[in-house]
């Protein structure tokens, strides 16, 4: 006989304002083993408030699964924090600047090499960037987020 898995997803506020959004954690499992997502962080401050709440409420240091919906600073800066303060086993996050040759012929400007896009987009998505230097740091292993990917439980 299986034992179901249960589920226990928290919304977190983070922002204030127009600006508010939330940083997700979820806990699944069937009550003896746990696992534990994050999904979005919220700025530093946000990210601070998370690590406390799955220290408190999951009874743990580890999150299995860290995913960056998108790379804006309140979306991602709070995941920095996790991962500086908690062990991480995977993040899961869109890495544009690894793909900069397959998208490279879509620039007229000639001057732009494969290296130099890359940069800019590290350049304008320094959350982001900043997650993955964090990630190979600590040799968390990454992975994208695409259509069909299989996140722990859940299917992207």
């Amino acid at each position: 006989m299986n034992t179901p898995t249960k589920y226990e997803i928290d919304f977190l506020p983070v922002g204030e304002g127009d600006t508010s959004g939330d940083a997700i954690a979820v806990r699944y499992g069937d009550g003896n083993e746990w696992r534990v997502m994050v999904y979005d962080g919220g700025t530093k401050a946000s990210g601070k408030a998370l690590v406390e709440h799955i220290k408190t409420h999951y009874g743990t240091t580890h999150v299995d699964f860290l995913v960056n919906s998108h790379p804006d600073q309140d979306h991602a800066s709070g995941l920095s924090v996790v991962m500086e303060e908690l062990s991480v086993g995977e993040l899961w996050i869109h890495r544009p600047w690894i793909h900069a040759g397959e998208v490279l012929d879509h620039f007229k400007d000639e001057r732009i090499t494969e290296n130099s896009l890359a940069q800019r987009f590290k350049d304008k998505m320094p959350y982001a960037w900043a997650l993955e230097e964090i990630a190979v740091e600590k040799g968390i292993k990454i992975s994208e987020p695409y259509q069909g990917s299989k996140i722990g439980d859940f299917t992207v």
